[in-house]
């Protein structure tokens, strides 16, 4: 099973950290163009544009190879996308919470899948560097 290559998701190489650290800024430029265009681009989509440039930039970061691949580094990895799952749940479930205390209702334009994919890889993101900070604190 270690060979199957549909379950082997490659690492990108280092130099795509640029690409994702530019996508951050490019949908506020963007949105800031089409603004200033007067496109008349409703505000729930210039959110959802921002929201999918960060969850593909927050992916690619995500996907993307330290220094040292070792063994530590893996199990990190593995680690930081089952506790972003779980972020992910307890967040979604405090949105839709405050969602139905201030609207009466469960459910919002908001909850799309680039807000979910965002979410989901910004929790990756932010568990991933807390456990490489806290094994670098440790030495």
């Amino acid at each position: 099973m270690e060979n199957d290559s549909i379950l082997k998701v490659p690492l990108l190489a280092r130099g795509w950290r640029f690409v994702a650290i530019a996508l951050f800024p490019l949908p506020a430029i963007l949105v800031s163009g089409l603004a200033f265009a007067r496109t008349g681009i409703d505000p729930n989509d210039a959110a959802q544009v921002m929201y999918g440039f960060w969850a593909i930039a927050f992916g690619i970061l995500n996907l993307t190879k330290e220094k040292q691949e070792d063994e530590m580094i893996q199990k990190f990895r593995l680690q930081a996308f089952q506790t972003g799952f779980y972020w992910l749940i307890w967040g979604l479930g405090a949105l839709m919470l405050i969602n139905y205390v201030r609207y009466d209702r469960f459910t919002s334009e908001i909850f799309t899948a680039y807000l979910v994919l965002f979410l989901l890889n910004l929790y990756i993101y932010a568990a991933f560097q807390l456990q490489l900070y806290k094994s670098r604190k440790e030495n």
